[in-house]
């Protein structure tokens, strides 16, 4: 028997025809889904009928060869015309029909129950991008609309040349990234996609009709700008908050990109000298170590912008500043200007440390970015090593001319509440001093001089408890982040803005220099080992100050702003009672157009 016969027969058993009458046969069940719908038990008994003439054609299959399907049709036409063993004829087929109809649909109920109440993995749909702005400032954006392609265009290269602008002036990876991403939504590009990786930032975006566009940005350097930072923070808090049409956002951003800095260029070196002498006057330097440090600080940093102007790597102008800075300690002690020379080699060594890169190295490694980090890192370590090679250099060039030996290892004494009070208020200088170098706006160095004088403060105390210093330094950095995020966003700016000038005063510039003058002088008390141990502490205390940092700016997100958190509450709520999301309604206007813009909802 072929194929086709097998399914002529299977087709002509399983056939059904309809009742002449206009109602339904007497004695069977209407076929209808689980609510009622007529359509649905319709499905259900052709689902039926197509498995029992599945079936029904294996068996066939399986029979000799020399049955006809004639034979096999008049065996089924007999077994339905036998009499039943109540003595009555068999129920019409009907009734059977509905029977299994009505078995299949509580099978296909009961199927569905345990798929639905049963599902206890992920959601493995992509996550929309706006769940980034999570724990940000920009957590509730106003998006608008789709635009039209050559609209979308334009809000790639907004986005984009915000990126580009807030990379340069100094900010953390994550901070650009949240900043495009609330951008792009905001203007209704909801589907974008940001991929920031070290100096390269490129933004993708599809549009409805599948076409795709993409923007490239690649930073090549760096020049800290504390002031525009904050300038487009603003920015792009207005825009997410839609107080900010299109066309004046890109009229704003081409108006910060040539924003002058606040203060002058000789008044922010004089800002890096007043720093030093301030940091020789927390160490526990003299009055003439002070005065001292402030010119020193001044030379070096402008020795170093000389050499910078032909093109020799970092590395080298460090090394070299670092030697200059040993060299003019150790000629003012041997000279009997200063009683304690290390003072003022570890200031100088605070005005060289890589702090704000070590920080936003820290900040990339814990917030997922970790080729950017590795590359940071890779930056820091050179310039602790320039740092290092450099002290080594000044100290073997003293030796070599004949100067005296400095005793690193100075004893502890018992504080005194003036030594308290002077350092207190060096600390304040040091950050007041460390905002104005960073180019950060007047309004701003109040502020930093509070958060510097916490973190002494805790520093200090922690000390008088005999803690340990790497995690003195941890948790004294821990309210550094703490305070600088709230304050900062008060103030419409990030955190890094009195993050960094508040850590200054946690440096630890001292120890390095102790570590490396014991590695490389000639000293009997010392070994080698016991030198690179103390400098591999040293160093580990500096990292601890930006781990402490970021950790602190995170135990601060719940103080973010109140606006934001109750509009992000209102959203959770709507979410967890299954109503649907009110829409926060603004009028935005993006590449001319006016559209009705509403924020999308975030997971709770």
């Amino acid at each position: 028997m072929s194929d086709e016969d097998l399914e002529d027969a299977t087709t002509a058993e399983v056939r059904v025809d309809p009742p002449t009458a206009p109602g339904p046969v007497r004695g069977s069940t209407p076929a209808t889904g689980a609510n009622g719908n007529p359509e649905a038990g319709s499905q259900a008994l052709r689902e039926l009928l197509e498995r029992t003439r599945l079936q029904r054609l294996a068996e066939l299959r399986e029979t000799p060869t020399g049955t006809q399907p004639d034979d096999v049709a008049k065996a089924a036409a007999a077994k339905a015309a036998k009499p039943s063993r109540s003595g009555g004829r068999a129920k019409p087929r009907t009734d059977h029909l509905g029977a299994s109809q009505r078995i299949a649909q509580k099978v296909a109920r009961r199927t569905v129950g345990k798929l639905v109440s049963g599902t206890t993995t992920t959601n493995t749909q992509p996550v929309p991008i706006v769940t980034a702005l999570r724990g940000t400032p920009y957590q509730a954006p106003v998006q608008a609309t789709e635009p039209s392609e050559d609209e979308a265009r334009m809000i790639l290269d907004l986005a984009a040349d915000i990126a580009a602008m807030m990379m340069r002036a100094g900010a953390g990876t994550s901070d650009v990234e949240v900043s495009v991403i609330a951008a792009c939504t905001a203007c209704g590009l909801a589907t974008v996609e940001v991929d920031l990786t070290s100096n390269t930032l490129v933004v993708h975006y599809s549009t409805s009709d599948g076409r795709l566009l993409t923007v490239m940005r690649v930073n090549r350097g760096e020049s800290t700008h504390y002031a525009k930072l904050a300038s487009v923070h603003k920015l792009v808090t207005d825009l997410v908050d839609g107080r900010l049409e299109f066309n004046e956002a890109r009229n704003r951003l081409d108006a910060i990109r040539s924003q002058r800095r606040p203060f002058p260029q000789w008044f922010t070196t004089g800002a890096w000298g007043m720093m030093v002498g301030a940091l020789v006057l927390l160490l526990g330097g003299g009055p003439v170590a002070v005065p001292l440090g402030i010119a020193m600080a001044i030379l070096i940093f402008q020795v170093g912008k000389w050499i910078g102007r032909t093109h020799l790597p970092s590395f080298f102008i460090t090394a070299l500043q670092a030697a200059a800075a040993t060299l003019i300690a150790t000629i003012a002690g041997d000279l009997g200007l200063i009683a304690s020379p290390q003072y003022l080699v570890a200031a100088g060594i605070v005005l060289l440390l890589p702090t704000q890169s070590l920080y936003s190295a820290v900040q990339d490694a814990l917030t997922n970015f970790p080729l950017t980090a590795a590359g940071r890192v890779v930056g820091v370590f050179m310039t602790l090593a320039g740092i290092v090679s450099g002290i080594a250099l000044g100290v073997v060039c003293g030796q070599a001319i004949g100067l005296s030996h400095i005793e690193v290892l100075v004893p502890k004494t018992s504080p005194h509440v003036v030594t308290a009070i002077l350092s207190m208020f060096a600390a304040v200088v040091v950050s007041m001093s460390g905002a104005v170098a960073m180019s950060a706006r007047r309004r701003f160095i109040l502020p930093a001089a509070l958060v510097g004088l916490a973190s002494h403060i805790t520093m200090m105390s922690l000390t008088l408890l005999h803690i340990d210093n790497v995690l003195a330094s941890l948790l004294a950095a821990t309210v550094t982040g703490f305070l600088s995020r709230p304050l900062a966003l008060r103030l419409g700016a990030p955190a890094i803005v009195l993050m960094i000038p508040g850590i200054y005063t946690l440096l630890q510039g001292l120890s390095i220099f102790t570590a490396v003058y014991q590695i490389a002088s000639d000293s009997e008390n010392v070994s080698f080992a016991v030198g690179l141990s103390s400098l591999f502490t040293a160093i580990l205390a500096n990292a601890a100050l930006a781990v402490g940092a970021v950790f602190g700016s995170y135990l601060a997100l719940p103080l973010k702003n109140l606006k934001s958190r109750s509009s992000a509450e209102e959203k959770v709520e709507s979410v967890r009672s299954g109503e649907p999301v009110t829409a926060v309604v603004d009028t935005v206007q993006t590449g001319g157009t006016k559209t009705q813009t509403g924020s999308a909802p975030t997971e709770p």
